[in-house]
């Protein structure tokens, strides 16, 4: 993998997250693979099959609310021929009244190269339900 391919592959994915952070539904068009093949998990959700399932479900995020911050950590990234995924620890921010409240999730997101772009095919995120300082501890042993 040469880093020109890599670096298209986190730009794609950068893009994406800022679309989640800012609420942007035309750029989370711009990142997503627009067809049948597209899959989408959601922390809690059921798979989400088709681009319009998708698409709806980003703006009923989106109509709840950004997140207040996305921090990315354990960024790994990988390409083979015209597939390429990214997986990592997303930290995701929430004004909850008057507080902010975190949450992490492992995400694998799995992009297809198409029309000369990197798009979207399958976002996969799960919650991670431990402590932070076990978080933070499991990081070290790597």
């Amino acid at each position: 993998m040469t880093e020109d391919v890599k670096n298209q592959v986190l730009k794609a994915n950068a893009n994406f997250y800022k679309a989640v952070l800012t609420c942007d539904v035309g750029l989370i068009e711009d990142v997503w693979l627009k067809d049948a093949r597209a899959k989408c998990v959601h922390p809690g959700w059921p798979m989400l099959y088709g681009w319009e399932s998708i698409k709806e479900s980003w703006k009923a995020i989106f109509n709840s609310g950004a997140p207040t911050d996305i921090a990315l950590s354990d960024v790994k990234v990988e390409v083979s021929g015209r597939i390429a995924w990214v997986v990592c620890i997303e930290e995701v921010s929430h004004k909850v009244g008057d507080e902010i409240q975190t949450g992490f999730a492992q995400a694998t997101n799995l992009y297809e190269l198409s029309d000369s772009s990197w798009h979207l095919a399958l976002h996969h995120a799960c919650p991670i339900p431990i402590p932070l300082s076990e978080f933070e501890s499991s990081k070290r042993l790597q």
